[in-house]
């Protein structure tokens, strides 16, 4: 997505996933994390451990357990676990053509230090979550949605009941080139006081194998879809707004 003046980001992800099939698969990760960081570090030398020791790797197969960043509390970072690597970054630190160089360099590293990945069936995604404020006590998350986005709900089910909408969860799953484009929104809160609705949009990839070339063109794919998908759901003068 474009970078907007007042745009209602919240963060960025681009993440791999694969499956952990064998006790191999957990050793070969001790490698790529210690690997991974020597690469890295140099950038992100801050190295956080997110497992409590006690806990055995095998039980949180798709999970981060390493965070490197520039130092603590940083974007963009990087997260790695068993089956797992992300870039994740913040509205402040995000210029699409920097995000997309550093998830290639990233790639170009997991190419060099662990080659295995292209045999396994990989699922990509790329996420980006949106927060947009309203005021809670004026209008219902119905109505901030109906007026704001190009979308038509009603709850008109409920008009004969002694009752007031408390929060909203929709979640809408499309195929858009081979691809699964998924929007949620939900109500959601930002520094503990900022009562929103919260956009989340995120493309996932078919799961089947994957080289660095091809992981950089679904990347480019899935940010231009995206994009699309944003200005066309917030087109009007919501959009106009972030301008």
């Amino acid at each position: 997505m474009s970078k907007l003046p007042k745009a209602p980001l919240l963060e960025v992800i681009f993440e791999i996933k694969w499956d952990i099939t064998s006790k191999t698969d957990i050793v070969d990760f001790q490698y790529l994390h210690g690997d991974l960081y020597s690469n890295l570090k140099s950038k992100y030398s801050h190295r956080e451990n997110l497992l409590p020791p006690e806990v055995p790797l095998d039980i949180i197969k798709g999970s981060p357990v390493f965070r490197f960043r520039e130092k603590q509390g940083s974007y963009p970072l990087v997260q790695v676990g068993p089956g797992l690597i992300s870039l994740n970054t913040i509205d402040d630190k995000y210029f699409w053509n920097q995000f997309r160089d550093e998830s290639n360099k990233i790639l170009n590293i997991l190419n060099d230090i662990y080659p295995k990945y292209s045999n396994f069936n990989l699922s990509p995604a790329l996420t980006y979550l949106d927060f947009f404020n309203y005021d809670k006590s004026r209008e219902t998350p119905l109505d901030f949605i109906n007026s704001n986005f190009q979308l038509s709900l009603n709850d008109d089910f409920m008009k004969d009941t002694d009752s007031k909408m408390h929060d909203v969860n929709f979640t809408f799953n499309y195929e858009v080139e081979q691809k699964i484009v998924s929007l949620n929104l939900r109500n959601g809160k930002i520094n503990n006081d900022k009562n929103g609705i919260v956009l989340q949009t995120k493309v996932i990839g078919k799961k089947e194998k994957y080289d660095a070339q091809k992981l950089k063109e679904w990347l480019e794919s899935a940010h231009n879809l995206s994009s699309n998908m944003f200005k066309s759901l917030t087109a009007g003068k919501l959009y106009e707004s972030f301008k």
